[in-house]
């Protein structure tokens, strides 16, 4: 039985991460799921969440925003997002700042439904790398 899986992640960049791990888990559109070894194939969409790698003791965490998983037949783990920050390439202040303008917008006395979903999306984007980073303001 296998002990490990590759990981590869897409940006609209390229390929940011190569790499192998025990353990993924990670936010679908149908909720979280984790990924061990010999995972049965699946495709799904991604949420904004937090995503977890984990190789044998070594866990790292990344903030993520929405995407597409594809679990191969040869066990091959293949994620499309449209951004990907490790924890330690959050800039904590930036996410801050993300929060309160969506905040503000979200309260304001504009109803324009538009602006309601980007500021839902915005905050969404910023509470998760703050989760992440683990500055939970």
């Amino acid at each position: 039985m296998e002990k490990s899986f590759k990981v590869e992640i897409y940006t609209p960049f390229g390929k940011y991460l190569v790499t192998d791990c025990d353990y993924l888990s990670v936010k679908t559109g149908r909720g979280m799921i984790g990924v061990l070894p010999n995972h049965a194939p699946l495709i799904s969409t991604l949420e904004i969440s937090k995503l977890t790698l984990r190789n044998g003791s070594n866990e790292n965490f990344y903030a993520i925003t929405t995407g597409v998983i594809h679990i191969k037949k040869d066990h091959t783990v293949v994620l499309l997002v449209d951004s990907f920050e490790s924890k330690n390439e959050i800039d904590i202040a930036r996410a801050l700042k993300a929060k309160e303008r969506a905040m503000k917008r979200l309260s304001s006395s504009s109803k324009n439904e538009i602006d309601i979903i980007r500021a839902k999306a915005a905050l969404s984007r910023a509470l998760n790398r703050l989760e992440v980073s683990g500055n939970n303001n």
